[in-house]
């Protein structure tokens, strides 16, 4: 072996080094050098190329660490704490050659952290989109809140119009404004589309805080006299696509529901509304809700029509406490001053817009358990990296001791270990943070973001970036932190002796602690994913009520194109007719509401034979508007009494068809048929003529809903939704739906085409998401953990292979020496298992609210999962255990 001392004693003369010292670094710099050579020799370097090459190697950087190790031991320890946060840049330098000469290691360890970095920076992406990031276009929302009416304090619903106009003027704590959203019909130069109308109060954009892009916003006047006023604010985004940004259009006029509108602004870019799932394309009065929706605008003077939506804006320095107890002082005058309508009624206040109160909880709920799932995921791989940091520490013992003999504090190998765990995350955030928005592009096309959080922007922002740096940082600390220790701890008489085997009983213990770690946290995230996918087979599996496979159904608006009711009564008794003449088709039927559409329309109903007491809020129940062919065009039985039949028209008694849960409830044990039930304290009585079967209305999920139904012919309602019953596939029969409503009306839209069967999907979309992407997560888990038993095995069977070789050697047959890693990895497998499941019982109660049809603690689930876990560690350990039968005693000895 060459003799590197001279070279070495050269470059060292400047360091003006007490003799002792150097004659310590030359010899640890002489052993590195000579290892160096000894690779390249191997690798088929010349001995010219070999020297030259090791000694171009041994550059400034590891002459600083072996001075540093001097000057750490040497020198006060405050001064050697000074120097060791200087040299940290130094310790990266060499932490990131150490790890380049380990290609192999570094790849696998950063990959790992990658996934898990990855994951959490996808669902955290996903998370500020739908809760962080405030909504474009709007001053300051934190001083923003949600303005909803209560019933009993229970609630958060709309108000009437002449409630608003009590609010606004009479609350001093902030300023109120309203909106209500509706579907409309936009025309200009011969072009239609339907589009999403904000019919919003005069004050919308000024207590938001929007700007014009061109032109101006809303004026109080704006919103004065009933339908005297048509002017329109477009949204930026209708403005730059239907428009081309022309500016020229403030002042136009463009055609919405057949009336002329003058546009006299653009919003804000950005800002398309208050509300995250849905955006508005252009901004109508409030005073004009009557060309939109014609009767409609008796709706603004009645106090018992409850159909807009408040929110304010907080006067500065105002707390919304204080605001919400102005705003129930508000309420109790009213109700003093209008008991009829508004007896009973309270005000909620709630920070934050973008969602209403029950759909903010419902997203938070979901976003926290895939933040939890994933968080889990990144503690997996923190404990696989530290198992490999482990294995990769045991193998530098030697070099350890060195250092440790010549000077080096455990303090010092500490800080170069942990910087390398740093690097590793370094790379590991870099390639988890492209990961995470790959596939957060990914997540956004699931159901549950396809169906109703289209108008979202989940592009990655500065916090995206700052979170997946902290989570990176965070697992250099959980992974680096533990195994530098760890590591560190040397023993230097055993690990000076060369070819001594190293780790011990409280290393391997460690490590096997590690993986005994991964697995139990796969069990935990293996049981959540398969409660969820037990959800939702037993959502798929749940009767609906009505026929999901052969029924399509399509929405016309005639208020669109300006019908009034005798006009749009013939035009949908035509579509009816027409539509069940077609070929292939069984029945057709018209319904207002749509089943499994997520939302209803509600009303408060009394048996008419009593006088309810003035605290008697009565039995809340949907309701709708059907044909009398609806009921057989969807397959929904009437178990007793009638149907609808054409002697149910206008002016003829008021009738209804009740659901079971009706029924039941109002007159228990009795003949409902011929009973009667009033609308509201003191509106219309209805009798009863018949029974259906309860059916879901909104949700799979709701549990069973009063409802009931009244004929088309007796209350007029558009839009309206044909329901068409097919003998074959009902989507074939889209084209002959659309051309036979323009065969009736060429500039009248035909939307929401679609089956009942994509209904039923969307009505699960949230839990058909969660179940993918907690089963995704917790395939990766399971992946991850594989992996680390699968490295850990692999180490394990590499260290023992001199003790094999003898064992062997003394007659030990293959299968036996295979057993016994198997048996390891199983035992480590089932003691992984029991911590999982030990930890999942109480951490399924968490999901109960998520869960339909199966209990947290299911046993099929947990038996299933543990099967799983134990199967993929026997595969996973079986290679190890078959390489460790392939070693040749001969070999295994002259190892030694």
């Amino acid at each position: 072996m060459p003799d590197w001392r001279e070279e070495i004693a050269r470059r060292l003369r400047g360091a003006r080094l007490a003799p002792a010292d150097e004659a310590a670094i030359t010899e640890e710099l002489q052993q590195h050098v000579d290892d160096r050579y000894a690779e390249l020799r191997a690798a088929g370097q010349s001995d010219a190329a070999a020297r030259r090459t090791a000694l171009d190697e041994l550059g400034d950087d590891e002459l600083r660490a072996q001075l540093s190790v001097v000057r750490v031991t040497t020198r006060p320890r405050a001064v050697a704490w000074g120097e060791g946060l200087g040299g940290l840049w130094g310790d990266l330098r060499i932490g990131a050659r150490l790890l380049k000469r380990t290609p192999g290691f570094t790849t696998i360890a950063a990959l790992t952290l990658a996934l898990g970095i990855g994951a959490n920076t996808t669902i955290f992406t996903v998370v500020n989109a739908l809760l962080l990031r405030p909504m474009p276009g709007i001053s300051r929302p934190d001083e923003l809140v949600l303005i909803g009416r209560t019933q009993g304090g229970q609630g958060f619903d709309t108000f009437s119009y002449p409630d608003f106009l009590d609010y606004r003027e009479q609350a001093t704590r902030l300023s109120v404004a309203a909106y209500f959203s509706v579907p409309a019909h936009l025309s200009t130069g011969g072009a239609s589309e339907r589009v999403r109308a904000g019919v919003v109060s005069g004050n919308y954009f000024r207590v938001l805080g929007v700007h014009a892009t061109a032109g101006r916003m809303f004026l109080a006047e704006d919103d004065g006299a009933p339908n005297a006023n048509p002017v329109v604010v477009l949204s930026y985004g209708l403005w730059q696509r239907r428009f081309g940004s022309d500016t020229s259009v403030v002042g136009s006029r463009v055609t919405i529901d057949a009336h002329a509108y003058t546009v006299i602004g653009v919003a804000a870019e950005g800002f398309t509304g208050l509300e995250r799932y849905s955006s508005d394309d252009v901004f109508i009065p409030l005073a004009m809700i009557g060309t939109l929706r014609p009767g409609f605008d008796r709706a603004l003077g009645a106090r018992d029509a409850v159909w807009l939506q408040l929110f304010g804006r907080l006067a500065t320095g105002r707390a919304a406490v204080g605001v919400e107890s102005e705003l129930q002082g508000i309420a109790s005058r009213l109700a003093k001053a209008y008991p009829e309508s508004n007896a009973e009624r309270g005000v909620a206040v709630v920070g934050g817009i973008g969602f209403d109160p029950s759909s903010r909880r419902a997203v938070e709920s979901f976003a926290g358990i895939l933040l939890g799932v994933v968080a889990l995921v990144l503690l997996i791989a923190c404990a696989n990296v530290a198992n490999l940091l482990l294995a990769r520490g045991a193998a530098r013992r030697h070099e350890f001791a060195v250092r440790a003999s010549l000077g080096a504090s455990r303090a010092r190998l500490v800080r170069q270990l942990i910087a390398e765990g740093l690097l590793l995350s370094l790379v590991g955030g870099v390639l988890g943070f492209g990961l995470g928005v790959v596939t957060a592009r990914l997540i956004v096309r699931l159901p549950f973001f396809t169906s109703s959080l289209t108008s979202i922007d989940f592009a990655p922002d500065g916090r995206v970036l700052f979170f997946t740096a902290v989570v990176a940082i965070l697992s250099a600390l959980i992974f680096g932190v533990p195994s530098a220790f760890r590591a560190s701890r040397v023993e230097l008489l055993s690990s000076l002796k060369t070819g001594t085997p190293g780790g011990g009983l409280r290393r391997s213990l460690f490590r096997n602690a590690l993986l005994v770690g991964q697995l139990g946290l796969s069990i935990v995230l293996l049981v959540a994913a398969g409660l969820f996918l037990r959800t939702l087979g037993a959502l798929y599996a749940t009767p609906p009520g009505f026929d999901t496979n052969h029924v399509l159904i399509a929405t016309v608006d005639v208020a669109l194109q300006g019908y009034d009711e005798p006009r749009g009564r013939r035009f949908y008794d035509e579509l009816e007719r027409r539509a069940a003449a077609l070929p292939g088709v069984t029945g057709a039927g018209l319904g207002y509401m749509i089943p499994l559409g997520g939302g209803g329309w509600d009303t408060r109903i009394y048996p008419a034979e009593i006088t309810p007491a003035k605290d008697d809020p009565g039995l809340k129940t949907d309701v709708n508007s059907v044909s009398a062919s609806y009921f057989s065009a969807i397959h929904m039985p009437v178990v007793q009494g009638r149907g609808f039949a054409n002697t149910d028209r206008a002016g003829a008694p008021s009738v209804a068809i009740v659901n079971e849960v009706i029924a039941r409830q109002l007159w228990p044990n009795q003949d409902p048929i011929g009973r009667r039930f009033r609308l509201g304290r003191e509106g219309e009585v209805l009798t009863v003529i018949g029974v259906v079967q309860t059916a879901k209305y909104r949700t799979l999920l709701e549990s069973s809903r009063p409802f009931f139904y009244r004929p088309f012919a007796q209350v007029y309602q558009t839009p309206m939704t044909l329901h068409v019953a097919t003998a074959g596939d009902p989507r074939a029969l889209i084209p002959a739906v659309r051309q036979l409503v323009q065969s009736l009306d060429r500039e009248l839209p035909v939307y929401r085409i679609q089956t009942l069967g994509d209904r039923l999907a969307g009505s699960v979309s949230m839990q058909r998401t969660a179940a993918i992407l907690v089963a995704s997560y917790g395939a990766l888990a399971l992946l991850l953990a594989a992996i680390g038993l699968y490295g850990s095995m692999t180490y394990v069977v590499a260290r023992r292979t001199r003790e094999i070789g003898i064992r062997m050697a003394l007659g030990a047959r293959a299968a036996l020496v295979m057993g016994q890693v198997l048996r390891e990895a199983l035992m480590l497998a089932l003691l992984g298992a029991a911590l999982g499941i030990v930890v999942a019982i109480p951490s399924a109660r968490l999901l109960r609210s998520q869960l339909f049809g199966v209990e947290p603690g299911d046993p099929i689930t947990f038996a299933t999962v543990t099967i799983t876990l134990v199967a993929v560690a026997v595969v996973a350990a079986f290679s190890p255990a078959w390489r460790a039968t392939r070693v040749d005693p001969v070999v295994a000895l002259r190892s030694d």
